[in-house]
């Protein structure tokens, strides 16, 4: 998963935000799944653990569960892709397959302990009763991506070359694919996700999205700072600290207000010291503005040096850097922070 995926997650500790991105996607915005409902799902049910590349490691994890109404024992998994992978099919079967896997371990581990099973018998050959069953698991892949909708696949058999006459015989497995591209309203969000898949989807379309602001205004006007950060790094959209408004001793951010002044960075094309503002001036530079946004993010949790590396897969000694440069900059506004590792 990208960088922009580890953000998304932390946007979802929320319940209320969880909650929302469920009923969006699985029940076209009926309030099926209350946040007063989920709890924290017991982890040894789900499956964490890293897959080879062939260049690095990286997380194959289904971090964001949640069990909702305990008693019918749901876990509501929710993955999040900024770029299309192409083997996302096997990688959702893999994951749910190992869940299943752990769940059946733990329950044969506590037949063992409590030696509940006739020797010989079905039940202790299969390390458990007939009668019992497994926590379902529901994976989510919510695609963000800004280039282009998604066009990988979305089951096995569009993975497979098959002979049509063995189709019927290969099981298929589906992805819960959410691809905002394919959507042109998300009424169905009551969330700051709305806002993002707005953006993302109407990002090239400067009209259309000038439409959905002043429709939306309020929640346009009034955005608060994770929905800031959430824009920032998914759909690389700039707010700049100038369009903060305190309101109720809370800063929020006037995304109206920097759409009209044409300094909405990433979508709105303004001069700005003779260039185009959104245009990249190459890719070392937005590799480190991104970098300085993502850190930012990860130190107003408190998270130390070390731990930042590892989540972002970058070098200590980059990530230090743009530590030391934010506590000299005294603050977490990208541009001042590129100014001071200029100095």
């Amino acid at each position: 998963m990208g960088r922009a995926d580890e953000y998304q997650f932390d946007y979802l500790d929320d319940n209320s935000r969880f909650a929302d991105q469920v009923n969006g996607v699985l029940f076209q915005g009926r309030q099926v799944v209350k946040p007063d409902e989920l709890e924290p799902a017991d982890m040894l049910f789900v499956y964490l653990g890293r897959e080879a590349d062939r260049r690095k490691n990286f997380k194959s994890v289904v971090d964001k569960v949640r069990m909702w109404k305990g008693q019918l024992i749901h876990i509501l998994a929710v993955e999040n892709q900024s770029f299309v992978d192409y083997r996302m099919v096997l990688r959702n079967m893999l994951t749910e397959s190992i869940s299943y896997e752990k769940q059946w371990k733990r329950k044969k581990a506590l037949h063992e302990r409590m030696r509940d099973l006739e020797i010989g018998s079905d039940a202790f050959f299969s390390g458990m009763t007939r009668d019992e069953k497994f926590l379902p698991i529901v994976t989510l892949v919510v695609y963000c991506g800004t280039e282009h909708p998604w066009d990988g696949a979305r089951c096995l058999h569009e993975l497979l070359d098959i002979d049509e006459e063995l189709k019927p015989f290969v099981p298929n497995y589906r992805l819960n694919l959410y691809d905002c591209h394919e959507h042109d309203t998300f009424h169905e969000f009551h969330s700051g996700l709305r806002q993002l898949f707005e953006v993302v989807r109407y990002g090239k379309d400067k009209e259309k999205l000038r439409e959905i602001m002043e429709e939306n205004r309020e929640a346009y006007s009034r955005m608060d700072s994770d929905t800031r950060q959430l824009l920032e790094v998914v759909a690389k959209v700039r707010v700049k600290e100038e369009y903060t408004v305190m309101e109720n001793g809370e800063k929020k951010y006037d995304l109206c207000k920097a759409f009209v002044d044409m300094k909405l960075e990433g979508i709105i094309e303004g001069k700005k010291e003779g260039r185009l503002e959104g245009k990249l001036e190459g890719k070392a530079e937005e590799r480190q503005e991104h970098l300085i946004r993502t850190v930012c993010i990860k130190l107003r949790k408190n998270k130390p040096a070390a731990t930042i590396a590892d989540e972002l897969e970058e070098e200590l000694s980059a990530v230090e850097r743009v530590i030391e440069a934010q506590r000299k900059a005294g603050c977490y506004d990208v541009e001042r922070i590129c100014a001071v590792l200029a100095e």
